[in-house]
């Protein structure tokens, strides 16, 4: 009977001993599959895009601009496509001696840009690429960018700048009260930029019209509804059309001047 259990504690612990190899090849292998998986995976991120910095800036959705009044305001897609043809007659060139940015720009994978007008820079923390704008551009590329910042609905729907809020219709004007300024903002939704044409036609046919008076700090816009589908932003002079959601047409109509109650 001694022997017997001899034999099979014997048994069992070079069983465990196989097993525990057996065990530790396949977990070893399969540990490895994983690192060299993470590894690819890594070796594809790190892969380097060796396209010019304009060519990748060109290639961005999302660009958000400054202009060391205003920061952080992002380019609708339409007014981002003028921004891009904007950039199709500069030039490369050396890096300038002297160079102050007035407008400063980037993207959402931080490639960063900048221009005084007269040039552009285009960088990232490793490289960076300079550009001249021709002459008969500049005031064609200022116009875009204000264009861009100050006639946005991302830039006039910052309430929290808002000092003073008039709303007028037919003859009467109302200014709204700071409490109730989260609200106009929040039902500023713009679907996209559009023309002229279509918000002209339907500020004719509409029988209700409103502005908005909107006085910030360090500026001022007019928001304008056209039907309840469309409304003109302007200010510094530019204007830019959207197709909107009819809420801020609804509230102004409903909850401001109470015309439907």
């Amino acid at each position: 009977m001694a022997k017997r259990r001899k034999i099979k504690k014997s048994v069992f612990l070079i069983a465990g001993i196989i097993g525990f190899f057996i065990i530790y090849f396949i977990s070893f292998n399969l540990f490895s599959g994983m690192d060299e998986k993470q590894e690819n995976i890594v070796k594809v991120e790190d892969k380097e895009d060796s396209r010019s910095l304009l060519r990748q800036l060109n290639d961005k959705d999302k660009i958000y601009l400054s202009d060391g009044i205003v920061s952080d305001i992002r380019v609708e897609q339409e007014l981002l496509e003028e921004l891009r043809y904007s950039f199709e007659d500069i030039s490369k060139i050396r890096t300038p001696q002297s160079y102050q940015a007035i407008y400063e720009g980037y993207s959402d994978d931080g490639l960063k840009f900048s221009t005084d007008l007269d040039v552009i820079r285009i960088y990232t923390v490793n490289e960076e690429e300079y550009y001249k704008i021709p002459i008969a551009s500049k005031d064609e590329l200022k116009n875009i960018l204000n264009k861009s910042i100050y006639t946005s609905f991302d830039f006039v729907k910052q309430h929290k700048t808002w000092n003073n809020v008039t709303i007028t219709y037919n003859g009467k004007t109302k200014t709204l009260s700071k409490w109730k300024y989260d609200d106009l903002a929040n039902k500023m939704a713009a679907k996209r930029v559009v023309g002229k044409v279509q918000p002209e036609k339907s500020k004719e046919r509409s029988e209700y019209n409103f502005v908005i008076n909107i006085k910030a700090d360090n500026y001022e816009a007019k928001v304008e509804t056209m039907g309840d589908d469309y409304v003109r932003i302007q200010a510094k002079n530019l204007s830019s059309y959207y197709e909107v959601h009819t809420g801020l047409y609804d509230y102004i109509k409903d909850e401001v001047f109470k015309i439907s109650k």
